[in-house]
Parts: structure tokens; C-alpha cells; sequence
């Protein structure tokens, strides 16, 4: 077989009336400048309006911008932190919001031997479901031929569980003891739910629900799947009932749960999160909420839920740094309300 620098990928449209579309793109940029990934943020970035309010932004006069700026601050209730920076740095944090798009990556399958490390990932739009966007029953039927329960429905939302949105599907080779990381090709004849590696990936050890995640739930996101598979392989990680993370003994006592490490004091919570080496600041994206936080590194959702208590968001804050291992460590402080004890860091059921 030759050798290409290429791979292939399948775009699936929640459209049914649409055909499941290969796309291809270059191998090049290895797993730290992931072309589908890249693609992937391109596509939802423009399905978003964001592409569009960027142009907006760079077409806007000197007074428009003052004016923007004027409107940025009211909108952060004219806290001192807005009130102290200038108007081009207001305009810069409102451009990188505009350009951070993510999209949601769920695990379909983790690498194993016997599926000779073989990953599967499914790339859609952030928050699809929120932002209503139509029901997927192919993407859907995709996951579930692999083992995993629908994404649930929400709220009060009138569609039924599962993925909502147009998806990309893609596959890599991923074998860390032997060092790698490389994109194989997804066709369009894998994109069909009764494909025979969709049967392998629900045999136990095939890297699916069943065989991965231990009795078909919802598929999680790649990071927490990877998590909890290297937590079973260590005798588990420290959870409570439901699956919740035991919370720490006593205040500043760390807890790693399998996907994080946290901690808590009278006056903050602080997550550390494993990293991929080379990360940098620019692929991470942090929204912090009342009660509420989401964490995203190039595009992947690290943890994204309800909090164990309010959160002070000006009090809240991440800082990246190297790690001892020569990887990388992502810090995430939550600022507390209040001095109570948090029962767990956040829930992501």
C-alpha cells in the first residue's frame, strides 16, 4: 500500500436528505496543529456567526470602537477590573472570544490492543443542543452501535436524546507505549452503524461503551473516557456514590478523582488538570459561571458542569504551567462565596 501524508474524514449532516460527505486534509500538522480538529473549528466558527462578527469588528471605526468599549464595560457591570483596562485591550478579549470557537469531541472509541489502539472521535458544534440545532439520527445511531448510551435529552428542549447538529467523524492511531499519534482514515463505509468495527468496539476490550466504559452509558468526552480506563488500570480513582468525587478529608486535602486532581480551602477550589507537552495559553478556553464552569483545551472539554457552590468570578482564574513529568499542568482556581465545605468540585452527570 502506498504511503500517503494524507487522511480522510466523514462529515455527517444532520440533514438526513444530505449524503455523508469524505473529506480529506493533510497529516502534517501531527497531533499538537490537528487538521480535522482545526477543520472542525473553522466549520462551527462559521456556523456560529462568529466569522462574521470578526469581519464586523475589523471594519469598525475609531468611534465605533470607542464606543464598543463604552458598551463592553456596562456590560461587565463597570467593575473595576473592566473600568482599569484600555479600550483596545477590551476589544482584543472580545476578538478572542470570537476566535476560541470549540467544538465538543466525544470519545466513540479509546485505544486498545485489541482494537490495535485504534481511536474514533466525533466533533460538533459547542453547546448544539442549547443553541437548538437539529436532531442527528445518524451520528446518533453511530454512537449507539458502538456502545453508548444517546447523550440525554435536556431541559426544555423538545428533542429526543441524542446528537444535535452537524458532525465530523475521524480516527487516529494512538499508542503511547510505542510513542504514536497519527491520523488513519474514517470513510464514509465506516460511517454506516452496522460496519463490523462498530460490532468489535462493543466487545469487551474493543474501546466502545461496553467494552471501555464499562456498560453502555453515554459516550464522555475523550479526556474523561482515557481518565477513567488509566483510574481502572490503577485499582480505580477516588469516587463516592453516583460517581461523585469524594470530597477531601479535611481543607487542602487533594483528591484525584481520575480525570483531575482538586483541592479546597475556606476560600477557593483549585483543579489541576494533566496536559498534552507544547500546550499553550492561546488553545486554552475557561468560562466561568455563578455556579457553573466549562474548560476547554484545543477544542476538547475537559470538564463542563454544575459547581459544588457559588463562585466569586472575579476571584476565579487558570494558569498553565510545565509539570515535573515534562508535560504540562492546567490550574483552575474557583474563588468561593462563601467558607462552606464543597461536597465535590463540579457535576458532570
Amino acid at each position: 500500500m502506498p504511503i500517503t501524508d494524507e487522511f480522510c474524514f466523514v462529515f455527517i449532516p444532520a440533514n438526513e436528505s444530505e449524503p455523508i460527505l469524505k473529506r480529506t486534509a493533510s497529516k502534517s500538522g501531527g497531533l499538537q496543529d490537528d487538521a480535522l480538529i482545526q477543520y472542525a473549528k473553522c466549520y462551527f466558527q462559521s456556523q456560529s456567526g462568529n466569522a462574521q462578527r470578526l469581519k464586523a469588528l475589523d471594519e469598525f471605526g475609531p468611534e465605533e470602537r470607542v464606543g464598543l468599549a463604552a458598551k463592553l464595560r456596562a456590560q461587565a457591570g463597570n467593575s473595576p477590573q473592566a473600568n482599569a483596562m484600555s479600550d483596545d485591550t477590551l476589544i482584543q478579549l472580545l476578538r478572542t472570544s470570537y476566535e476560541s470557537t470549540s467544538c465538543e469531541i466525544t470519545a466513540i472509541t479509546v485505544p486498545t490492543k485489541d482494537n490495535n489502539h485504534r481511536a474514533v472521535s466525533m466533533y460538533g458544534g459547542d453547546d448544539a443542543r442549547t443553541q437548538r440545532m437539529p436532531f442527528n439520527k445518524r451520528a446518533t445511531e453511530l454512537m449507539v452501535a458502538t456502545g453508548h448510551a444517546p447523550p440525554a435529552g435536556g431541559g426544555e428542549d423538545d428533542l429526543p436524546a441524542g446528537v444535535c447538529g452537524d458532525v465530523f467523524v475521524g480516527r487516529c492511531h494512538d499508542d503511547e507505549v510505542a510513542d504514536i499519534w497519527e491520523r488513519v482514515d474514517f470513510t464514509v463505509e465506516d460511517a454506516d452503524c452496522r460496519s463490523e468495527w462498530c460490532r468489535e468496539a462493543r466487545k469487551p476490550g474493543g474501546g466502545g461503551g461496553r467494552g471501555a466504559a464499562g456498560g453502555g452509558g453515554a459516550a464522555p468526552s475523550l479526556s474523561g473516557l482515557m481518565a477513567k480506563q488509566l483510574a481502572a488500570a490503577q485499582g480505580g480513582g477516588a469516587v463516592g456514590a453516583g460517581g461523585m468525587p469524594m470530597l477531601p478529608q479535611s481543607p487542602g486535602g487533594e483528591v484525584d478523582n481520575g480525570e483531575y486532581k482538586w483541592s479546597q480551602t475556606d476560600e477557593e477550589i483549585e483543579l489541576k488538570f494533566k496536559v498534552a507537552p507544547g500546550t499553550k495559553s492561546k488553545y486554552v478556553k475557561v468560562n466561568f459561571g455563578r455556579k457553573k464552569v466549562k474548560v476547554t483545551v484545543a477544542g476538547q472539554t475537559l470538564v463542563n458542569g454544575e459547581t459544588g457552590g457559588d463562585i466569586i468570578v472575579d476571584e476565579s482564574t487558570y494558569t498553565l504551567q510545565d509539570d515535573p513529568d515534562g508535560g504540562r499542568e492546567l490550574c483552575i482556581t474557583l474563588g468561593k462565596a462563601d467558607a462552606s465545605n464543597w461536597p465535590y468540585p463540579v457535576n458532570v452527570e
